[in-house]
């Protein structure tokens, strides 16, 4: 905040708490902000404030691409900073209706060796793509990332241990943010989400709205 206000780029961070000890909610904050007479933002304001005014990803190659679940178009995005690249697997006219959508970033031992995990099937690689193929539009988001290496020793060993996965958070937001900007460049505002219901608070600072989830069948 501070760089994008032209100013150096540091910062104190504080919590604020309510009179009883607990930690200030969003209408804790609205009604604080309004005694003292301070501005307040939301990161969706800010998400929103950085799509119009920057990119950190560029579309870099089109071409169509034949699968067993039919023809897609592929269309492929490499992030500025980190040079990964994504791809979005790309069905129908995306912009005459409300597409099915699925972000997905890769686990190898669901997607590649067809691993089946404990409880809920979930959404692996190939029944999005089988989901997709049953609809008039949709787009498959698939998020590249490391997963050789000590990354694959960890979806391993989480996987005969049936222990979520060790991460600092960063994983959710990458998945949102990267593949936000993604859909945005497509043209996408509403989508048919293939995933358990779940509240994404950023969506709308990049002005994508869910209206349905999907969840997979076990």
């Amino acid at each position: 905040l501070a760089r994008l206000a032209g100013l150096e780029p540091a910062a104190v961070i504080v919590e604020i708490m309510n009179d009883d000890g607990t930690m200030a909610r969003r209408p804790d904050l609205e009604k604080f902000a309004e005694q003292h007479n301070i501005k307040i933002g939301t990161i969706a304001d800010l998400i929103h404030y950085r799509m119009v005014n920057e990119q950190t990803i560029s579309r870099v190659s089109e071409n169509l691409l034949p699968t067993e679940y039919g023809d897609f178009k592929l269309i492929s995005y490499q992030e500025d900073a980190s040079n990964d690249v994504h791809v979005a697997l790309v069905k129908g006219d995306i912009k005459q209706t409300v597409p099915v959508v699925r972000v997905h970033a890769v686990n190898p031992m669901r997607d590649l060796l067809h691993a089946k995990y404990k409880g809920r099937l979930g959404w692996n690689l190939q029944r999005s793509l089988a989901e997709l193929a049953q609809h008039e539009a949709g787009v498959l988001v698939l998020l590249g990332q490391d997963y050789l290496s000590s990354d694959m020793v960890e979806h391993i060993t989480q996987f005969f241990e049936q222990r979520p996965r060790a991460t600092d958070g960063s994983g959710m937001y990458r998945t949102i943010g990267t593949g936000s900007q993604i859909l945005r460049d497509l043209g996408i505002t509403q989508m048919r989400l293939l995933s358990s219901p779940m509240r994404f608070n950023a969506l709308s600072g990049f002005d994508l709205e869910i209206v349905e989830y999907i969840e997979s069948v076990s």
